[in-house]
């Protein structure tokens, strides 16, 4: 294996590599994305005309563009919440819960874990190539950045996934060589033995070694480590490892064997294509580069900024970035679980009124027993089976509205969830992109389907919402609840419209 020397050419076509197989992995894997697979591309299907816009890339530029514009010589959680606030309009999941979390006045790393029913998803893992650019070379301060960045909208594997792949593409700054699996290891060594991430990344290579084939593997990983949420880190981690291990080498067969596995497509075909274009930028073949071009492209929801005219100027801009935070120490940072918000800590409450019922008809709803105040500490609850005195907990609350509106309501449950609105329930929402090949509630406003409902205009004032919530029926189980009420035009959280903030 071929240690490189990291003078400035080296980096500059390293990086611009890394952004070219970073657009070449999106760009194929976009038109996918969610899909459950297995998936039987070797090619773009359709052929891009250009770089398709994607959030991986996108994000990234924001940091980009607030480093500069600030010259701030830190990179924080708090410092990236200011860019998120300002440039950054995405409502999807751990996004919209970043920005909800910002409203409430929250810093740090309590921006990530607070209420994060998202938290271990990808959203923060297709950040890592900027902070592996950034400290190319040395993998532990790539991890503290990384750490930095991954904080914001995440916690538990969610963090240490992005931790774990800008180490891994730090150090394959040093080498020169698109098999360099060794350094799978130095990175692993960032993850603590209980990471969900460390496990499926462990098993796929065990499993690669004993089978040599990707789609016995597939099975094994999504039978040990799958999601119904096709946006789950562990899952997706292990198919960019797969296809960096079954690729041997060979960029395109590389990046379509992660693609193929179905899940969060986009994303792995990105990541992979930038960690193959550091390693071996020269071997990303012409016929991948040809179609899509070097333009950079960003979508609408990104605000404000300035966006390099093609990935050239991205990889000036990059290095220029890395001058700037040269002198700064990147410690990695306490990593919380990903859990319900804990009422002692939490910083929001929400005010309603607790009741049963013996089943889920609107009759038993409306006539809820046993009614008492209550207090929640967040939109996400947690209860196990003997916390329901009767079949069906009733929870009640209410919201203003400054003028008329029709809202989105959100009580996306494990068990049976049914929702009215001032008497009244509302119509359910159709599934939307992605999520037809979503099988559980997933509590975002942009998805449909189970556990979304939209009212119709609603009259300015005092409005009334019952949300129903079914027992587990295993005796031994746990339910979990999160509500919310959302924007009908932007898919954003209303987040104040239930909760006061303390």
């Amino acid at each position: 294996m071929l240690n490189v020397a990291l003078n400035r050419n080296t980096m500059a076509e390293k990086i611009h590599g890394c952004w070219l197989g970073k657009a070449i992995g999106g760009t194929l894997g976009g038109p996918m994305e969610g899909h459950p697979g297995p998936l039987n591309l070797n090619f773009y299907d359709p052929i891009p005309q250009a770089i398709l816009p994607n959030d991986d890339l996108d994000l990234q530029l924001v940091w980009l563009h607030h480093l500069h514009t600030s010259r701030s010589p830190l990179v924080t959680p708090t410092v990236l919440a200011e860019a998120w606030q300002r440039h950054v309009h995405f409502p999807y999941d751990e996004y919209g819960v970043c920005l909800r979390n910002i409203s409430y006045g929250l810093q740090g790393r309590r921006l990530g874990e607070f209420d994060n029913w998202f938290a271990e998803c990808m959203g923060a893992a297709i950040r890592s190539e900027l902070w592996a650019c950034l400290a190319a070379g040395e993998p532990e301060r790539a991890a503290g950045l990384a750490w930095a960045d991954a904080a914001c909208d995440h916690a538990g594997d969610g963090i240490w996934a992005e931790v774990f792949l800008a180490a891994l593409e730090a150090a394959a700054f040093t080498r020169n060589d698109p098999c360099a699996f060794d350094l799978l290891d130095q990175a692993l060594d960032f993850l603590p033995p209980t990471s969900r991430v460390r496990c499926a990344i462990l098993d796929t290579r065990l499993w690669w070694n004993q089978t040599q084939d990707w789609q016995e593997v597939r099975t094994r990983i999504l039978a040990r480590h799958g999601n119904p949420n096709f946006t789950d880190v562990a899952q997706n981690l292990a198919f960019i490892i797969l296809g960096w291990l079954a690729g041997k080498g060979d960029f395109g067969r590389s990046i379509c064997i992660a693609v193929n596995c179905g899940q969060d497509t986009d994303c792995t075909g990105a990541t992979l294509g930038a960690l193959l274009g550091m390693l071996a930028p020269a071997a990303i073949p012409q016929a991948w580069r040809a179609p899509i071009g070097e333009q950079v492209v960003v979508s609408p929801p990104i605000v404000g900024i300035r966006a390099p005219e093609n990935l050239w100027q991205l990889t000036d801009w990059t290095l220029a970035a890395r001058l700037q935070l040269l002198e700064m120490a990147a410690p990695i940072g306490i990593v919380t679980p990903r859990i319900p918000v804990q009422s002692q800590d939490s910083p929001i409450a929400i005010a309603g009124r607790l009741g049963w019922a013996k089943d889920m008809t609107e009759s038993s709803i409306m006539g809820m027993t046993q009614v008492e105040p209550i207090t929640l500490p967040g939109h996400w609850i947690r209860r196990h089976s003997e916390d329901f005195a009767k079949p069906v907990m009733v929870l009640e609350f209410h919201f203003e509205l400054t003028e008329p509106a029709a809202v989105r309501v959100m009580a996306c449950g494990s068990t049976e969830t049914a929702v009215w609105v001032n008497g009244a329930a509302p119509a359910a929402v159709n599934p939307g992109k992605g999520c037809q090949y979503t099988t559980i509630a997933v509590p975002s406003f942009h998805r449909g389907g189970q556990g979304h409902f939209q009212t119709d205009v609603l009259a300015a004032g005092s409005h009334e919402l019952r949300v129903a919530w079914a027992r587990p029926k295993d005796s031994h189980a746990s339910a979990d609840l999160v509500v919310g009420l959302g924007s009908v035009e932007t898919f954003q959280w209303l987040p104040q419209a239930l909760a006061v903030v303390k």
